[in-house]
């Protein structure tokens, strides 16, 4: 069963977390309860934060004072399947503690294992996943897999939207998307919008992932 979506308390930060200035509509790939705990703020030692026995069920983000510095080149980032959290780290520095949403079970795991941020792409689309939608651009169907889906007469594919993707390893990607608790993606690592968009800013192909 999936553990239900908490909204326990509200962002976890040392200072305000500046996001990157984008297109509205790349944000509302994020869920409601995102959008709801966007620039609130209570200050927290990351000790304290992941002490907590909330912490592997809180949707919070926790920033440090390293956010404050930009080093690709010595910056990288960690998926915590267990917990379902992500860190980010510049100069072996934590900066950003973040909740996840990882590769579902049964098939669609997110592949453990160290890479590398291979392509860069502010706005992508999904070749595999989305929805067949209309001339008018409207759905006629959802939840569509290009390659086992035939596409309805007079609809054509249109893949699933993921803002600030970063591809590390094939097909597999960190981008933004609803973040639930669990596992339930096909295999990328969803990050909520606020989260995401300091990720893209703070990280360069070339830059580390580490999945474990």
């Amino acid at each position: 069963m999936k553990r239900a979506l908490l909204l326990l308390s509200p962002l976890a930060c040392l200072f305000s977390c500046q996001q990157v200035s984008t297109p509205e509509d790349m944000l509302q790939a994020g869920d409601r309860l995102e959008r709801e705990t966007r620039n609130k703020q209570v200050a927290r030692t990351f000790e304290e934060f992941t002490a907590s026995p909330r912490y592997a069920f809180s949707r919070d983000i926790w920033c440090g004072r390293a956010l404050e510095l930009t080093d690709p080149q010595h910056s990288r980032v960690e998926i915590l399947l267990s917990v379902q959290r992500g860190r980010l780290y510049i100069r072996d520095k934590i900066a950003m503690d973040f909740p996840i949403c990882s590769g579902r079970v049964g098939g669609s795991e997110t592949p453990t294992g160290s890479f590398r941020i291979s392509e860069k792409k502010l706005e992508h689309r999904s070749s595999l996943y989305g929805s067949f939608v209309d001339a008018q651009d409207r759905v006629v169907k959802g939840g569509a897999d290009s390659r086992r889906h035939k596409a309805p007469a007079g609809a054509h594919f249109k893949g699933a939207l993921m803002p600030y993707w970063m591809r590390f390893n094939g097909a597999v990607g960190l981008h933004v998307g609803t973040v639930l608790r669990d596992g339930d993606s096909h295999g990328c690592v969803r990050v909520p919008p606020e989260a995401c968009s300091i990720l893209y800013s703070k990280l360069a192909v070339g830059s580390a992932v580490i999945v474990k």
